[in-house]
């Protein structure tokens, strides 16, 4: 027996086409082949995410939502690219939030307990 379904993923949608076989589900294919389209990046177990420069390259971004447990600079502090400014919880797993650029800290936006947003400002360099 075969059943169709639509199935979302990522904000698309795609046509499937479902075969059962003695009650268990034996087969999966796309009805319709999905246009290629570049996968997001993952992030691995183990590997620190790098925080990013929005467009004003001045405000580090978070890659993640979670709670920062730590902050490691103060204002006013010199930063080398890939230097630890804070440290993101995430489904208690640690993320290191490194510089993506060396410059000085102008501003902290947040500290240790707040909640954060992915692309949420944490650190102003200048």
């Amino acid at each position: 027996m075969k059943r169709h379904f639509q199935v979302t993923v990522n904000g698309e949608t795609f046509s499937v086409e479902v075969e059962e076989v003695g009650g268990t589900v034996e087969h999966l294919r796309p009805a319709v082949k999905p246009p290629a389209k570049k996968a997001p990046p993952v992030h691995q177990a183990g590997l620190s995410p790098r925080a990013s420069l929005p467009q004003d390259n001045r405000t580090v971004t978070s890659p993640l939502p979670g709670t920062v447990v730590e902050v490691r600079v103060k204002p006013g502090q010199k930063v080398t690219a890939g230097q630890v400014l804070l440290i993101i919880e995430a489904m208690k797993m640690e993320n290191e939030i490194q510089a993506p650029a060396g410059g000085v800290v102008q501003e902290i936006l947040v500290q240790a307990g707040t909640n954060v947003a992915s692309g949420q400002p944490l650190v102003r360099l200048g």
